[in-house]
C-alpha cells in the first residue's frame, strides 16, 4: 500500500506512512507516528503543505533528507489520480504494442485451455512468496512483503492456536484406570470392552511476554509488537509488558480489534520507546510490582530482546533467577541470533543464558512461529 486512500482510516494511514518512510531509510519509529498523530489532531492535516512541513521536521535528521522526504510525502499523500512516477520507470521503456489475440493466448493472457496451468502457476507463485516472506529478516522486508506478512500473520497464528487447542484436548483423556475398568466390565464376563480413564487435571498455562523497545531494537520492535497483537487475540491468557529504561504493562493497549488503534495506543503511552536499555532494572521492577500477580508456576515467560543491557550484570542475574523460579518455562528470543555467525557474547546475554530453558531467534516470522513447539511442550 503506497497511498493513504488504500487504508480504512486516517489512523491506519499514518501508521502505514511511518512504515513506508522507514523502508525508505528515514527515522520513523512509533514515537514519530505518535507525534504525527498529534500534529494531525491539532488541525495541521487541513493544510497539506503545513502538514508536510510538520512531518518533515519529525522524520528528517538532516537538510539533505528534505527533498527525498518531499517526494515520499507527495507519493503517499498526493491527490488520487496524480501519480508521481519515478524516473526509473521510464528508463529503457519501449513503446508497448498490443499483441494479436492469438499471441495473447500463447503467452497465457487470453482464453485457452492453458488457463488452468496459468492459474496453477499463480497459486504456486503466491505460495512461494508467502514462504519467502516468512523467512525474510524483518529489516529486509520490502513494502509489498510487509503488506503480505500483515495479511498472512494473523491467519497463521490463528491456525497455530487451533492446533494447540486440539493437542490439549487430546491430552485431557488421562491414563487408564485398570481397577475401575475391570469392575465396570464384570457384566461382560470379564472381557474388557470399555476402558475407564483417570480424569486428567487440566492445567491452564499463561503466557507472559516482555518486549524490549529500546533504541537497539528499533528495527525489530515494530514487527514484534504486531506479532504480540496477533497473539493477544488468539491466546487469551496473555500479559504483555514493554521495557527499555523502565517497564510498562501494555496488555490493554494491544487488545483493540483494530491493529492501527493498538499501535497508536502503544505509541502514545509508552513514552520510553527507542531509549536506552536497562534489562536488569526493568526485570527487577517487574518482580517487585507484578510478579505475584502474573507468575503462578504455570506461566511461560517469553523475553523478546537483543540482550544489549547497559545495567549491572548482578541486577540482571538476580532478577532473571527470580522470574525463572516462578515460571513453568523461561524463553528468550533474540533477533540477533538470526544473523550468521552470531555468538551471545554481550554481557547481558551471557548473564541470562544459563538460566534459560530455551534460547531462540526472533528475526523473521518463521522464527516466531517456533513458539508453537515451545507451547505444546508446556
Amino acid at each position: 500500500m503506497d497511498h493513504y486512500s488504500h487504508y480504512n482510516s486516517f489512523t491506519e494511514a499514518l501508521v502505514g506512512f511511518s512504515q513506508f518512510a522507514r523502508k525508505a531509510g528515514f527515522s520513523a519509529g512509533l514515537q514519530c507516528s505518535q507525534d504525527a498523530t498529534l500534529a494531525a489532531l491539532r488541525g495541521l492535516w487541513l493544510d497539506r503543505d503545513l502538514f508536510e512541513y510538520a512531518l518533515a521536521a519529525l522524520y528528517c535528521n538532516a537538510e539533505e533528507e528534505r527533498e527525498p522526504f518531499r517526494q515520499l510525502y507527495a507519493r503517499f499523500w498526493r491527490k488520487k489520480g496524480t501519480r508521481i512516477q519515478d524516473k526509473r520507470d521510464y528508463k529503457n521503456q519501449k513503446k508497448i504494442v498490443k499483441a494479436p489475440r492469438s499471441v495473447a493466448v500463447m503467452v497465457g493472457q487470453g482464453k485457452s485451455d492453458s488457463n488452468e496451468q496459468s492459474e496453477e502457476s499463480k497459486n504456486t507463485s503466491g505460495a512461494n512468496a508467502k514462504e519467502t516472506v516468512k523467512k525474510t529478516d524483518f529489516t529486509q522486508l520490502s513494502n509489498s512483503q510487509t503488506a503480505l506478512l500483515d495479511e498472512i500473520s494473523e491467519k497463521l497464528i490463528r491456525e497455530m492456536s487451533l492446533r494447540l487447542k486440539r493437542k490439549k484436548k487430546k491430552s485431557k483423556k488421562g491414563s487408564i484406570d485398570i481397577g475401575q475398568s475391570i469392575r465396570q466390565n464384570l457384566q461382560n464376563g470379564g472381557t474388557i470392552i470399555d476402558l475407564k480413564r483417570i480424569k486428567a487435571k487440566r492445567e491452564k498455562y499463561r503466557l507472559l511476554v516482555l518486549l524490549d523497545v529500546s533504541g537497539s531494537m528499533d528495527k525489530y520492535s515494530f514487527y514484534l509488537l504486531k506479532f504480540l497483537w496477533s497473539l493477544r487475540h488468539h491466546f487469551k491468557q496473555i500479559e504483555a509488558f514493554a521495557f527499555s529504561t523502565k517497564l510498562m504493562r501494555i496488555t490493554d493497549y494491544i487488545s483493540d480489534r483494530d491493529l492501527a488503534v493498538s499501535l497508536m495506543m502503544v505509541s502514545q503511552y509508552v513514552t520510553h520507546w527507542s531509549s536506552g536499555t536497562k534489562i536488569g532494572d526493568c526485570l527487577k521492577e517487574f518482580n517487585d510490582d507484578y510478579a505475584k500477580r502474573h507468575l503462578n508456576g504455570n506461566t511461560i515467560t517469553l523475553i523478546l530482546s537483543d540482550g544489549l543491557d547497559t545495567g549491572e550484570p548482578e541486577v540482571l542475574d538476580s532478577a532473571i533467577q527470580k522470574i525463572k523460579l516462578r515460571s513453568k518455562k523461561l524463553v528468550w528470543l533474540n533477533p540477533l541470533k538470526g544473523m550468521r555467525g552470531y555468538e551471545p557474547i554481550q554481557e547481558g546475554m551471557k548473564t541470562a543464558l544459563p538460566t534459560l530453558d530455551h534460547f531462540g531467534a526472533a528475526h523473521n516470522f518463521a522464527s516466531l512461529l517456533e513458539l508453537e513447539n515451545i507451547l505444546q511442550d508446556a
